[in-house]
């Protein structure tokens, strides 16, 4: 009778090595996605769109990088030189605002998705009488929703367009909102544009929540409205927040120049969604950006407020630079 001879361990062994190899170099080059996204950024085309797309799980790739880098140093200390890549995330990110000095008069900008099935506006109440910022953007705005916000006495001044679809947006202020336009895309989504006088400044407001990147067409043209947006923030030569849910993170090339025309980001690398288990290596796709009037005073992810994405709230304080 024959026998068979047991699995050689050493073979075996150096299976498993060459497939923890591999999954590290997968999670470097997931890391250097950003880099070839920015560098496709005028790129309409599809490759360009799924390499923008990747790009935003670098938490993801960064945990994998720890993880599989560990491993294959456990049988060869050499592979430790992966573990240099692990700055990545934080360095090709897109430009952040400057940070400046606490000071007694800050301008708050809180933002979040409120999800299209929300009913109770409680979470928000609570969270908003906390932390009392002095303009809300909020998206997902359904109809029913949209009457408890009417509620919020600490927020007399709204302009809401509530729809039963994803893109209902709404601005909730502590003070007085002037020229208010809702502009409506060629896709008929609308953002929010808007003035208030804050301490004798005037301060501009965009409200945005574009199409998600579900095609390479989406992905232009949400690309394109942010560029456009912010040309049309620095030309206004006045304090200018956009905030919303914008559909991509600091690591896709919808940031691409922002920063070069007018437009920087003033909140953090945090998750926001999904809110599961406080973002954990999520997407941070709720974002503040602002004009070069402001520096951040101090930058927060918020709780959970019943909704799938986790609000986020910046503190600014007036720059020197115009």
């Amino acid at each position: 009778m024959a026998t068979t001879s047991p699995p050689d361990k050493p073979n075996r062994s150096a299976f498993w090595a060459r497939r923890v190899i591999t999954l590290a170099l997968l999670c470097l080059l997931g890391l250097l996605l950003p880099l070839l996204s920015h560098l496709l950024a005028d790129s309409a085309g599809t490759l360009a769109w799924l390499i923008d797309l990747a790009s935003h799980w670098q938490w993801l790739f960064l945990l994998g990088l720890v993880v599989f880098a560990g491993l294959a140093c456990c049988r060869d200390k050499r592979w430790a030189v992966l573990l240099l890549a692990l700055p990545l995330p934080w360095l090709t990110a897109s430009a952040p605002a400057p940070t400046g000095e606490p000071q007694v008069q800050l301008f708050a900008v809180a933002s979040a998705n409120v999800h299209l099935d929300s009913r109770n506006t409680q979470g928000l109440a609570t969270w908003l009488a906390q932390e009392k910022p002095d303009v809300v953007v909020l998206l997902e705005v359904s109809p029913a929703y949209a009457q408890g916000l009417r509620t919020l006495r600490d927020y007399p001044f709204q302009h809401i367009v509530a729809q039963d679809s994803p893109f209902g947006i709404a601005v909730l202020s502590r003070h007085p909102l002037q020229q208010v336009e809702v502009v409506e895309d060629a896709q008929g989504i609308a953002h929010i544009e808007a003035q208030l006088q804050w301490h004798g400044q005037p301060i501009g407001i965009i409200a945005l929540h574009p199409m998600p990147p579900l095609s390479p067409q989406y992905h232009s043209v949400r690309n394109a409205k942010l560029a456009a947006l912010a040309t049309q923030a620095a030309a206004s030569a006045i304090p200018t927040v956009l905030a919303g849910d914008l559909n991509a993170t600091p690591w896709s090339s919808a940031f691409s120049g922002l920063a070069q025309l007018g437009l920087r980001r003033a909140s953090g690398l945090a998750a926001t969604w999904p809110a599961v288990l406080q973002g954990v290596l999520g997407l941070p796709i709720d974002h503040v950006l602002v004009t070069p009037h402001w520096a951040v005073a101090a930058r927060q992810v918020g709780p959970p407020l019943g909704s799938d994405h986790l609000p986020v709230l910046v503190r600014l304080v007036p720059t020197l630079e115009k």
